[in-house]
């Protein structure tokens, strides 16, 4: 890698870390417990979360603006049903899938929005997220499919987790620059 691209890669991995701690700070609001941001992880081989949780939920975006990428929302299965529960005041039985198709889509426009807004004035620029994709089932390789299809097969991504403190509400922003 030349060292434009690492120099690239370093501003956009700072970037991913400003846009997790507004996002961090947006999910800790939703679900009234505090979540934490964890320090950003550079990859071109795909995500580091564990791929293939068949479980796993997430939503995607494309930004445009100051910055063209890929954002993807994912939750690991436990953390999705978790998650969804919480939001929508169900606690036990079985929840409908519109229900949960709602609430997930919900939460990640919310996340997606405060990545792109904090990143935008981060950088005083417009920087606005497209109209979400969700995936409710299989989403790290669906997230790596779709990143695959738009920029190709060993486009770095940036990985930043999102956490409370015992781990059951967690979930990790993936950011992968198009251009």
């Amino acid at each position: 890698m030349e060292r434009n691209e690492k120099h690239d890669i370093a501003r956009l991995a700072e970037l991913a870390h400003v846009g997790a701690i507004q996002a961090a700070s947006a999910f800790a609001q939703l679900v009234g417990q505090p979540i934490t941001a964890v320090a950003p992880i550079v990859s071109d081989a795909g995500p580091s979360s564990g791929v293939g949780d068949p479980q796993a939920t997430g939503v995607f975006f494309e930004l445009e603006g100051c910055l063209d990428a890929i954002v993807g929302i994912v939750f690991p299965g436990r953390a999705s049903e978790t998650l969804v529960r919480q939001i929508v005041g169900i606690e036990s039985g079985e929840l409908d899938s519109t229900i949960v198709e709602s609430a997930l889509m919900e939460v990640g426009n919310i996340l997606a929005s405060h990545v792109a807004s904090a990143i935008a004035d981060h950088l005083g620029e417009r920087l606005l997220p497209s109209i979400p994709s969700l995936s409710a089932a299989n989403a790290e390789n669906e997230l790596e499919a779709f990143i695959e299809r738009v920029v190709g097969e060993c486009a770095p991504r940036i990985e930043s987790g999102l956490a409370n403190k015992d781990g059951g509400l967690c979930g990790y922003l993936v950011l992968a620059p198009t251009r």
